[in-house]
């Protein structure tokens, strides 16, 4: 077996220049410039564009598929097929940042230096690890005997879209082992099922006007702006209660904002909802029932305000996130619903026990199943042994995972980093971040498991 932690050290410093050239990408969905090469517009094509001029200059095979994705190609029409998939595009940036979230500033000393920036751990750098992962096998002659193909997605964030286009309307070839470096090591065998939907419906919330927050379903919503007539005696009761938020008036009407924590739509139980918190705060100053009973019905993350708990063996407790809320003078109410649950759950009757609590109507966009494989399986074994023979960490063992991959769009496919325990990459929220040793760590795990993996054959 080759020694990768040896063969990865000269590829260290480019990886780093490589990921802060790719942070500075403002890779986020902009419906005001999609065009026909850049269906997801131009910050997330020239993430796209970067990633695959760099491959290129690499001696790598590149398509960038129709603008919906830049897949890197290399290695012998014969044998098994490694595909690895991760993304370029991320969430738009919220709350309080210390450093520039586009710039890939690094900070700290030894240990504790790190990159900041939007997407470093959300799927950048684990996106740049798997490409020098790539050159440094192909530089030493080690990709024989199979075939690799490494695929970043533009619209992973917005429920994959660019992957099922990459596999349903190109009709590219599922892989005969895979993985999406998009999650956490050691490995992820087993992830929840996914609905996303809205909640909503007509309800009168007079004085309120309107009502907007969130950026995205999967995330909590940490700012909601509402707008009311100027009250006196809102601002006054607003400052004596010191609300986390602020007031601007513009007679005859004023703004108020309220802050909250973001977290990722996973773990909504890590956040503190600027949702939950505005409708609690205007109902009972206002006397709206509807937004009172709201607050009590989703305070809590795991349903119990409806009766919507419930727990698998394999994936624990469901959760419930409402990210984005729109209110508006027609008197129509919206909030998105992320709820992840497990192999046991029926969503149909949390979904119905949601709506007679809210006395709403949930309408459901999509469902992605769950995900589980057997752990002994040829290839959660095989990434498990390149796991610890590059880390020593012998007894970390796979994991089960609220969160949502690309492994659900993709067959024969694994969650399978980036982050490492008690790293958790700040991803989704503020001052987002990956030590730079975890990358060159990454970039010696992966080269390490496509190698293993390439030797299983088909």
């Amino acid at each position: 077996m080759p020694n990768f932690k040896k063969l990865a050290k000269p590829y260290y410093e480019n990886a780093l220049l490589a990921l802060q050239e790719l942070i500075r990408k403002e890779s986020v969905y902009d419906p005001n410039t999609i065009a026909d090469n850049a269906p997801y517009g131009k910050g997330v094509k020239s993430a796209l564009d970067y990633v695959g001029r760099l491959a290129k200059e690499y001696g790598f095979q590149v398509d960038y598929c129709q603008g919906r994705a830049t897949e890197i190609s290399f290695g012998e029409d014969q044998g098994p097929l490694i595909g690895i998939y991760a993304h370029s595009d991320v969430v738009p940036v919220s709350g309080k940042w210390d450093y520039p979230p586009f710039k890939g500033e690094v900070v700290g000393e030894g240990k504790e230096r790190k990159i900041i920036g939007r997407g470093s751990s959300d799927d950048k750098g684990p996106l740049i690890a798997s490409l020098f992962a790539l050159k440094l096998l192909k530089d030493n002659g080690l990709i024989k005997g199979y075939r690799v193909r490494l695929v970043t997605g533009g619209d992973e964030e917005r429920g994959s879209s660019c992957l099922a286009y990459y596999f349903k309307n190109l009709k590219k070839p599922q892989a005969d082992y895979g993985f999406t470096p998009d999650a956490e090591f050691p490995l992820i065998y087993a992830e929840k099922a996914i609905l996303h939907g809205t909640l909503g419906g007509k309800v009168d919330l007079k004085p309120i006007i309107a009502m907007e927050g969130g950026t995205v379903s999967n995330a909590v919503c940490d700012r909601v702006v509402v707008t009311l007539p100027v009250d006196k005696k809102f601002i006054a009761k607003f400052k004596e209660d010191k609300v986390d938020g602020d007031i601007s008036v513009s007679d005859p009407i004023m703004i108020v904002t309220f802050k909250g924590k973001t977290s990722h739509g996973s773990t909504p139980q890590l956040g503190d909802s600027a949702v939950i918190k505005a409708f609690a705060y205007l109902g009972a100053f206002y006397s709206i029932k509807t937004l009172s009973r709201l607050a009590e019905v989703l305070k809590d993350p795991f349903g119990a305000g409806f009766g919507g708990e419930n727990e698998s063996p394999e994936l624990g407790k469901a959760t419930y996130n409402y990210g984005v809320i729109h209110y508006t003078s027609n008197q129509l109410l919206s909030l998105s619903v992320d709820y992840r649950f497990g192999e046991t759950a029926k969503y149909e009757e949390s979904v119905a026990k949601l709506e007679k609590a809210t006395g709403l109507s949930v309408k459901v966009d999509s469902v992605a199943p769950v995900l589980l494989f057997e752990k002994q399986s040829p290839l959660v074994s095989t990434l498990m042994k390149s796991y610890k023979r590059m880390t020593w960490k012998f007894f970390d063992k796979p994991m089960a995972i609220g969160g949502g991959t690309y492994a659900k769009e993709a067959k024969n496919c694994v969650a399978y980093g980036g982050t490492f325990m008690n790293h958790p990459g700040n991803i989704h929220s503020p001052n987002e971040y990956m030590y730079v040793d975890d990358l060159n760590a990454q970039i010696a795990i992966y080269a390490d498991a496509i190698y293993s993996l390439g030797k299983l054959g088909k």
